[in-house]
């Protein structure tokens, strides 16, 4: 164990690590009561004591999972602590019906969109959520991924700021990934504060439980450390990044288009003269951008359709909820309809949806009376295929998993179709404009 491994987090490294806090108006602790947090909570309260009153105002908030009957009552320890500190606290509670399985990440998404939707409550201007991820948990990580035999992007190191959700204009950030857990365990104790102990932490049924405990320790004897795991995640970071930018410029030479997020197209023969890797990476984030709510493919499946669209002069498949059509000219991504499990959507005055993971679909308090939000689908398309454009239609298959807007059992628009609609249909399909698809996808 290396000599400071126990040695409490200085001020002056507290410092260093929350200046990338500073530029926001507002910070949310997100603080469970466990031993990292609870220095996470600690450590900010002290740097801002040391900031003499500057932005950001700070505040905790602690996810109440409703998973134990022990949570209620960490919460209120989280508040009382927070308020001994000078700090406002919120709890959050998760009461949406848990599922059966795969209950760790489905807590970690609801964690995240609680916090979302709590920092965007806030009269703050710019929001970060900040949650005490450190060095170990990111050892933690790469050796999971490594176990599922991810590739760069899977084994790169979680970085220290990103979006919380995607689209989401709420930061999440992680300022303590540099120290390890003994440390911060050591800030608690050089305080006398006192932290709870979550009992999932070490059940086996978990995969990072049984990471935590039995691989890395087994790495630790052989000599890997949790600290080298780590370098060779922000290693790869660093690698993902140099990726990134080749995958753009490989990307600017495929004439990549979206039809109004109803469809992409790129050059075909440009793709299969780029590198293996650089295929691989478009296709997949085609496919999550176009896949909607469907589950991820994993890897080895996207290397399977690379290598298909390589081989073959034309093909038709479906992966990720998303169909992959090879012509002799170009190579098409859309939302496969037969994959939607899209439930209807009752729209009031002035709401904003979520739908399919694709669209924000939105009705302006002015519009006609309440409206639903479901596919288009096949037999609809054809009933209004006549309003657009010889020539510039999109695939028409493509068009069946489109958002459409209805009024009881009248198709009211169908906005995405309107930049292919002739000139006298448009404002049918836009609704005068009072009904809106967005897509969520940032640009590409």
């Amino acid at each position: 164990m290396p000599r400071d491994a126990q040695v409490p987090v200085a001020p002056i490294e507290a410092d260093a690590a929350f200046e990338q806090l500073a530029k926001f108006d507002h910070v949310v602790l997100a603080v469970s009561g466990g031993p990292d947090s609870m220095a996470l909570l600690v450590l900010a309260a002290e740097w801002r004591q040391r900031r003499n009153g500057a932005l950001p105002s700070l505040s905790a908030a602690t996810v109440d999972h409703r998973l134990r009957p022990e949570a209620s009552r960490e919460a209120g320890f989280v508040a009382r602590e927070s308020l001994r500190l000078g700090l406002p606290h919120a709890t959050l509670p998760w009461t949406d019906e848990k599922p059966l399985s795969g209950i760790p990440d489905a807590a970690r998404q609801a964690r995240y969109r609680l916090l979302e939707a709590h920092a965007r409550s806030l009269a703050a201007s710019t929001v970060a959520v900040v949650t005490a991820h450190h060095l170990d948990d990111q050892a933690e990580t790469f050796a999971m991924r490594l176990a599922r035999g991810a590739g760069v992007t899977g084994l790169s190191a979680m970085p220290a700021e990103r979006a919380l959700l995607e689209g989401s204009t709420v930061r999440l950030l992680r300022p303590l990934l540099p120290f390890p857990k003994s440390r911060l365990i050591a800030t608690l104790e050089a305080r006398g504060v006192p932290c709870v102990d979550d009992p999932t932490n070490k059940d086996s049924r978990y995969e990072r439980a049984r990471i935590r405990h039995a691989l890395l320790p087994a790495l630790v004897a052989t000599g890997i450390s949790a600290a080298a795991l780590a370098t060779s995640a922000r290693r790869l970071g660093d690698a993902e990044a140099a990726l990134h930018y080749a995958e753009e410029r490989f990307t600017a030479t495929l004439a990549l288009s979206f039809g109004n997020e109803v469809f992409a197209a790129f050059d075909r023969e440009a793709f299969r003269e780029g590198p293996t890797l650089l295929r691989q990476r478009l296709l997949a984030r085609l496919i999550a951008r176009y896949g909607g709510a469907s589950e991820r493919p994993e890897l080895s499946e996207i290397e399977d359709l690379a290598a298909r669209l390589q081989a073959e002069e034309k093909s038709t498949a479906t992966l990720g909820g998303a169909m992959v059509s090879s012509g002799s000219r170009f190579i098409r991504v859309w939302r496969e309809a037969g994959r939607l499990a899209q439930p209807d959507l009752l729209l009031v005055p002035g709401e904003s949806r979520t739908w399919d993971r694709r669209f924000i679909v939105r009705r302006v308090p002015e519009a006609i009376g309440p409206v639903r939000v479901r596919p288009l689908g096949q037999e609809n398309y054809l009933v209004i295929a006549g309003r657009l454009i010889p020539g510039r239609r999109p695939p028409a298959r493509a068009v069946h998993a489109l958002p459409s807007f209805w009024k009881d059992d009248d198709l009211v628009a169908v906005p995405s179709l309107a930049p292919f609609a002739v000139a006298s249909e448009a404002p049918f399909l836009e609704a005068g404009c009072e009904l809106k698809a967005l897509a969520l996808s940032a640009a590409y």
